[in-house]
């Protein structure tokens, strides 16, 4: 099969990567007809984590030869594929033993659509939450969280006492946080389920309820970090929003939103941190 550009082609997208040695930032020189979502989508990075490096502001337009950097960070945890010709959905999928759907959520496009060739692509990761934390010197306790929507109420244990991930306790942490309108679920971001213990451990002893956790995103749409389980609206009986914002915006590469009217605090995973208040 051959594959077939979309509305831009490869030479329109693409041209200056100005990396020094491998692993350095990559530099993209922006082309006629680009935006920041065909841009991000490219290079399989999020349009916010783009946006904040670049000091862009949501909806300016882009110039001809202004030149961006791009994250480092994908969108979601994985590794790196480059579009090949002949290359489909399932024909990467498959070779990364990933089904297709998988891959297609993870780079923002339908299981059908065609690719281009040089586009990166996200393969997601597994085992995205897989990843430990130092247990030393700390006490891990198990987390009373609740589901804000419909009453459910669990107490989990993200981590063991050595600091190893506890699936069980994510899996289920991922369930409360599922999807409101179609209770769609998705394994959390493991920086953010790191984030969440930290703050539990911030504020031991109290609740966390939950507000929204993943929440679906169409084809096309605009991109928001709770889409790809890096992101939870929440708030702590007893503990008021402007002490959970500080709590958060302590925590390395984290996105922490205020919103006193709804009365809870947005906490995310990203490349640099932001803080905000609405």
């Amino acid at each position: 099969m051959v594959i077939l550009s979309l509305a831009v082609g490869v030479a329109a997208l693409g041209v200056a990567l100005e990396a020094e040695s491998r692993g350095a930032r990559k530099t993209h020189v922006v082309q006629a007809g680009e935006s920041i979502a065909k841009i991000a989508d490219y290079y399989g990075v999020s349009q916010r984590d783009l946006r904040e490096m670049n000091k862009l502001r949501k909806g300016r337009a882009l110039k001809v030869g202004q030149k961006l950097k791009i994250p480092n960070v994908l969108r979601v945890p994985g590794k790196k594929y480059k579009v090949r010709k002949g290359d489909t959905l399932a024909s990467i999928a498959d070779k990364h033993g990933r089904t297709a759907r998988e891959v297609a959520q993870a780079n923002k496009l339908d299981v059908n659509d065609p690719l281009r060739i040089g586009r990166t692509i996200v393969i997601p990761d597994k085992g995205a939450t897989s990843r430990g934390i130092k247990a030393k010197g700390r006490e891990i306790k198990p987390i009373l969280f609740l589901r804000v929507r419909t009453g459910e109420r669990e107490r989990l244990r993200l981590y063991h006492s050595n600091g190893k991930i506890n699936r069980r306790g994510v899996t289920r942490l991922s369930y409360l946080s599922r999807d409101k309108v179609d209770g769609k679920v998705k394994r959390l971001n493991f920086r953010l389920i790191k984030m969440v213990e930290a703050i539990a451990e911030e504020f031991p002893d109290k609740p966390i309820e939950i507000i929204s956790g993943y929440r679906a995103q169409q084809v096309g749409g605009n991109e928001s970090q709770h889409a790809f389980g890096r992101a939870m609206d929440f708030r702590i009986p007893g503990v008021s929003g402007k002490q959970i914002w500080r709590a958060c915006k302590k925590l390395p590469r984290s996105g922490c939103g205020y919103y006193p009217k709804d009365g809870f605090v947005h906490m995310d995973a990203r490349e640099k941190k932001a803080s905000w208040v609405e």
